[in-house]
């Protein structure tokens, strides 16, 4: 029987891993559901907002097939950043939208250009289109406490001269790092497609690129509903952009992309006032949260922390063995962060911010962990 050959780029990609459900984790570790830390996928730990639930139990008509453009959302996003409503596109997540980007925007023989480190997804979905991938690494630097990545500007606009379209998250995942507004200003100048994922925006003290979109014709802005509006498992994203641009992406989608559901609980988690509290509160855990870290750091002085404008904290150790070793004593204890394997960051752990309690527990068991390492 004749085997199906796929296409030839495909031979060589690396499928993206996402993070395994809570109850299969829990059957693994003999652990319940409710005794789970989660910290590895930088989701929302708080509770549904109410307005979600309210919207979520008063669906109807879900025989029918969804607005295709998601209308009512689209006005109340325009209303809110004071753009117009053909500045902006609803997806699946905002994932869908950097595959919309490649998709159209991106040649065989064009480059798609980021830094390292850097959301995997961009990579991941630049390769699955076999579109010619390049990134400009960034420098670590460290002090007594914290390390910081450091971008060559000069370097990475030389090579964005070269290059078709430039995908810049601020801040960046998986360090908090923002880059400056100079920085995004020069990038624009420049004939190419920008594309600035802001899915953690709400967390950082700078501002967002969204009201300058009406000014370029080459800046898209990238948005979420999945981190500080809490609705990482109903999938809904957006982007802001010109509208030319937003036509053809348009032309080229899929046309019941965000559900029912997707669309009434961001409708909802809009109208909510605890979403700019939760984040306040994220915040002060985040500065409370470092503060114990960089006590732990004084004490055993093997790793350093990034300072982070987002909803995790990268750190940083001194060999890979410690990150790894410290991953599978935290997953045994039930605590999940986030362990990498790529070459560029085997020596780092990412940890989301969740509720203060548990992390009180985190701190705890690292505390304990490093005591056995010394």
């Amino acid at each position: 029987m004749t085997k199906i050959k796929t296409v030839d780029h495909l031979a060589s990609i690396k499928s993206y891993d996402g993070v395994k459900p809570l109850e299969i984790i829990a059957k693994e570790l003999n652990i319940p559901v409710a005794e789970i830390i989660k910290l590895d996928g930088n989701e929302n730990p708080y509770d549904p907002l109410p307005e979600v639930i309210v919207a979520l139990r008063s669906l109807k008509n879900i025989s029918f097939y969804p607005d295709t453009l998601s209308s009512n959302l689209i006005q109340a996003l325009a209303k809110k950043e004071n753009l117009e409503a053909n500045n902006f596109i609803i997806s699946s997540g905002s994932d869908e939208l950097i595959e919309l980007l490649i998709r159209a925007y991106a040649n065989p023989f064009d480059t798609v250009l980021s830094v390292s480190p850097t959301f995997g997804m961009i990579s991941f979905l630049t390769q699955v289109h076999g579109i010619k991938y390049v990134t400009v690494p960034q420098q670590i630097v460290k002090t007594e406490s914290f390390a910081h990545y450091i971008l060559d500007e000069d370097q990475f606009l030389d090579v964005a001269r070269r290059s078709k379209i430039v995908f810049i998250a601020r801040p960046n995942n998986p360090d908090g790092n923002v880059v400056s507004q100079k920085f995004i200003e020069r990038l624009i100048s420049l004939p190419i497609l920008v594309i600035i994922d802001e899915a953690y925006i709400e967390f950082s003290n700078y501002k967002s690129f969204a009201k300058y979109v009406p000014q370029y014709e080459n800046l898209v802005v990238l948005r979420t509903f999945s981190k500080a509006y809490g609705l990482g498992g109903l999938r809904v994203g957006y982007g802001i952009m010109p509208s030319d641009i937003r036509k053809v992406l348009i032309s080229i989608k899929q046309p019941y992309n965000v559900n029912i559901a997707g669309q009434k609980a961001a409708m909802a988690a809009l109208s909510s006032p605890l979403v700019k509290q939760r984040i306040i509160e994220m915040k002060k855990i985040r500065a409370w949260f470092i503060n114990q870290l960089k006590l732990l750091q004084n004490q055993y002085k093997n790793f350093w922390i990034h300072p982070s404008e987002a909803c995790y904290v990268l750190l940083t150790f001194e060999s890979p063995k410690v990150p790894k070793n410290l991953f599978e004593y935290l997953y045994s204890k039930g605590i999940l962060v986030r362990h990498y394997s790529s070459s560029d960051m085997i020596n780092n752990l990412r940890i989301s911010i969740g509720l203060q309690e548990k992390l009180v527990k985190v701190i705890d068991e690292i505390k304990l962990f490093l005591k056995g390492e010394n």
